[in-house]
């Protein structure tokens, strides 16, 4: 790393005849390290030293302000629940990790608005959603490794008349690699089996608005599908369509809904009625849904199913016998490397936290102790999302 780092200030008599040249004339200008080899190979280097190489010209400056740079070591993003308030914490992520290890998670000294207790949090491309599900509190989206937030405007709402009983059904983050832009989609219901009201807002320079939109769809929300999912530009939740559970497909550039139904298997009865729960997840860049509880308890059979084509409506099945370790193990979901990944509970006491890996190629699993919790006093929840990429863009 240390000879990248030389290489670059080696480059500094290059960069040096571009120093005064605007972002609009970046593309123009004729120089001999080309702007995407300047991104991959930025890509690859810790974040002290992105920090660092900002201040060498206004080129790498706005390059390492581009809303589509992400470092591509992936950490696992740590929310930890303290005192109400959720925080950040962040620890590398084991590749192709086949032995046991300690990582230490690393609290992210960031602020956010003193109000804002949040119960609830979604993460895409680098972004959190904050949200507490109550339309007078408004919601946040924040950039956890810059600490910069911004507070989304209130909901529109139907009417005065349904102000007190409309509720907000879902909120959830989306992202669109082709326009590169982020997107909030909201979903509003109300009483009377009244059609569901659904807005859109883009996160842009400027004062945001919400935008109600057209869903030809009548979903209902269910408890049943738990979980969402933004890939590749396109949206996932679980909803109840008709007399059967479907999987709602938001694409956040076109903003039009469509639909995925499940398999017959992964059903209950002929009724569509899903016994147990269902949990969307990435599985290696497909859409994922895991079937049964969330933790494995009698069963050491864990079934998951991948969608192999969505206008068709295709899964395809995966089931893997595990070890009896990891029952009541929490199932988190998949790595990029294909690793599955388990949780346990927490022991409050001693502040022990472990995450198991199981790669079902290799068949090889890893118990990772991770380290840096003791510093919190009191804490009561901790989610883990995984493949978690920095996004070194500034709101």
């Amino acid at each position: 790393m240390e000879n990248l780092e030389q290489k670059f200030q080696e480059n500094l008599s290059v960069t040096s005849r571009i120093v005064t040249q605007s972002p609009s004339s970046v593309r123009k200008y004729s120089d001999p390290i080309p702007v995407d080899l300047l991104i991959e190979i930025f890509s690859r280097l810790p974040r002290k030293s992105i920090d660092r190489f900002r201040c060498v010209s206004k080129l790498w400056r706005y390059i390492l302000r581009r809303p589509d740079f992400t470092s591509i070591r992936p950490e696992i993003l740590f929310t930890v629940k303290v005192d109400g308030k959720i925080l950040f914490c962040s620890s590398p992520q084991p590749q192709n990790q086949d032995d046991n290890c300690t990582l230490v998670a690393t609290p992210f000294h960031t602020s956010f608005p003193e109000y804002f207790p949040s119960n609830n949090c979604s993460t895409v491309c680098g972004l959190a959603l904050l949200h507490r599900y109550d339309k007078r509190k408004g919601m946040v989206v924040c950039n956890p490794r810059t600490g910069a937030f911004q507070t989304l405007p209130k909901l529109l709402m139907r009417d005065k008349s349904t102000l007190l009983n409309e509720e907000i059904a879902r909120i959830s983050l989306g992202y669109d690699p082709i326009s590169k832009q982020f997107k909030v989609l909201c979903v509003t219901s109300s009483p009377c089996d009244r059609p569901d009201t659904h807005q859109v807002l883009t996160l842009e320079s400027g004062k945001p608005l919400w935008r109600r939109i057209e869903c030809e769809f009548h979903f209902k929300k269910t408890y049943r599908m738990r979980g969402e999912i933004c890939i590749n530009g396109v949206l996932y939740f679980g909803a109840w369509l008709g007399e059967t559970y479907v999987v709602v497909c938001f694409d956040v550039r076109t903003e039009r809904f469509g639909f995925i139904n499940l398999d017959k298997d992964m059903l209950g009865d002929d009724d569509g009625y899903v016994w147990g729960e269902l949990a969307l997840f990435n599985y290696k860049g497909k859409l994922g849904l895991r079937e049964g509880t969330p933790y494995l308890s009698r069963e050491d059979e864990l079934v998951l199913w991948m969608l192999e084509d969505a206008p068709n409506h295709k899964w395809s099945k995966h089931s893997y016998q595990l070890p009896r370790f990891l029952r009541y193990k929490w199932f988190v979901g998949m790595t990029s490397t294909g690793d599955i990944v388990f949780l346990s509970f927490p022991d409050h006491r001693s502040k022990l936290y472990f995450v198991y890996f199981f790669n079902p190629e290799r068949k090889t699993f890893a118990t990772v102790n991770i380290q840096g919790f003791e510093e919190f006093k009191t804490w009561h929840t901790i989610r883990i999302f995984l493949d978690y990429m920095e996004n070194l863009k500034f709101m």
